[in-house]
């Protein structure tokens, strides 16, 4: 029951890699030839619905699900202890990947003016309500389920991937219900103020700290050598933690707020340096002496990238979150480039960093083309950063357009229909990527050579930390 309960969490994302970039590429479309997704409008599948299967799909279906069965796979291990109540976070995956596909239904039937059906307003939050109870049920069934293995654990050291992954969880839930549930007890501006604290932390408090505890575990075993410090680790999660909740009205520095609550989040995202930080000199400094090893693992190669994305998309943030530059770069798509980095780019990198160290030990069947494995790897080298830079590119140009120059909006979109292009061309192939990863795995459960582990299994904390003498 435990392999069953990882299988199908770790195989339902890949069916959701698949459908929810396709869907993103897809949209794009309206950016560069509206009149004939126009058309696609009079038959139900206008651009508002499109989108938000897109976010969703990516989000719940894709990230989370591929880091959630990281946590179930992981987790055990650091313990030492089996998985107890597997048959939990089994149910809780059909809970899950229903909750998912109805929630495709209710966004494409809208039925309105229903408490339970209806699409809700919020960003990232449209989900209708029964969807959400059942999201929040799964969520409550997976933390159950570890915490339960944590409490039984034979090891007495924790290491900082159960912190991140399981701690992870608990915020999961949380932002889950504030963004989800509490949020309908305000109007206006109040609504405002807490829709702004979710969007981000839909990011920060839920797929950050269940990436980084899922890197955390794999860049020591793929370098193969102890984590560079375990201390620094620590003060990463707890930094992390404290920092981040303050950050999400950054997005909204021009509403109507009081302005202390705005310096709050300026200041908050400009200490979130610490915890990024820590992270990136772990994840970096752990393979030093060892980098060759990328040329064999690619595990270590997305780990990597995704750091480098990671770091890429922390420095952007507290910049973009400043008052001098917000309003320059505000409802426009430098915005979107943004979110792209750190969930196509730096998150998505570690989940297939996950898949393709998880995959032959879940299956018992190693990957049948490391060409196949690279050509994904090279998508996300080569065609993510220009993907990336032409969406930026249109925010630039966006902001200039409207800010600077005071043009309409169909001047502005004559001006940024070049990036746009490029945009859609390159965010294609990347989605190409995707999906050779995925025929990769489900190919190689047919036609991979049997697997047998001859590697620890259990990543090293910094030699700094009692473990080491523990073992001793």
């Amino acid at each position: 029951m435990i392999d069953r309960a990882i299988k199908l969490w770790f195989f339902s994302a890949l069916v959701w890699l698949v459908i929810g970039p396709a869907i993103g590429a897809f949209q794009s479309l309206q950016f560069i030839a509206p009149d004939w997704m126009n058309f696609l409008s009079a038959i139900a599948l206008p651009y508002s619905k499109l989108r938000i299967v897109h976010t969703n799909t990516v989000i719940l279906g894709w990230i989370v699900m591929t880091f959630i069965s990281a946590a179930l796979f992981m987790v055990p291990r650091l313990c030492n202890t089996p998985l107890r109540f597997p048959q939990l976070a089994y149910a809780a995956g059909w809970i899950w990947n229903a909750a998912l596909v109805l929630d495709l239904v209710l966004i494409w039937a809208a039925i309105p003016d229903s408490f339970w059906l209806s699409i809700q307003a919020g960003e990232y939050a449209e989900a209708p309500l029964l969807v959400d109870v059942m999201i929040v049920a799964a969520v409550v069934c997976v933390i159950a389920s570890l915490h339960l293995t944590v409490f039984a654990r034979e090891r007495p050291h924790l290491y900082v991937s159960v912190w991140y992954l399981l701690g992870g969880l608990y915020t999961t839930a949380i932002t889950y219900l504030v963004g989800n549930f509490l949020v309908l007890a305000f109007s206006g501006e109040g609504y405002q103020v807490i829709e702004a604290w979710w969007l981000h932390n839909a990011v920060g408090m839920i797929i950050t700290p269940l990436g980084l505890g899922t890197a955390y575990y794999i860049v020591p075993l793929a370098a193969q050598q102890p984590l560079y410090s375990h201390r620094l680790s620590i003060v990463g999660f707890w930094t992390l933690m404290a920092f981040y909740p303050g950050t999400g009205l950054h997005h909204f520095l021009q509403m109507p707020v009081p302005i202390w609550i705005n310096e709050f989040a300026v200041i908050s995202s400009v200490l979130l340096g610490i915890p990024v930080l820590a992270v990136v000199t772990n994840f970096l400094a752990t393979p030093r002496g060892n980098w060759s090893r990328a040329f064999d693992s690619y595990p270590l190669r997305f780990a990597a990238l995704g750091t480098l994305y990671y770091l890429a998309t922390c420095l952007q943030g507290p910049f973009q979150a400043t008052a001098a530059v917000n309003w320059y770069v505000h409802f426009t798509e430098w915005v979107q480039a943004h979110a792209h980095l750190a969930l196509a780019g730096a998150f998505t990198c570690y989940g297939m960093a996950a898949g393709y160290y998880m995959f032959p030990r879940i299956t018992g069947r190693q990957l049948y083309s490391r060409g196949l494995a690279s050509v994904t790897f090279w998508c996300m080298v080569i065609f993510f950063p220009i993907f990336y830079i032409g969406f930026t590119w249109s925010g630039v140009a966006t902001g200039a357009s409207i800010n600077l120059m005071g043009n309409t909006i169909y001047q502005t979109i004559n001006i940024t229909w070049i990036p746009r292009l490029s945009r859609t061309i390159t965010g294609t192939v990347v989605v190409v990527g995707f999906i050779a990863y995925v025929w990769l795995l489900l190919r190689s459960l047919r036609v991979g050579a049997p697997y047998e582990s001859g590697m620890n299994e259990v990543p090293e904390m910094g030699i700094e930390t009692p473990f080491e003498e523990a073992r001793a």
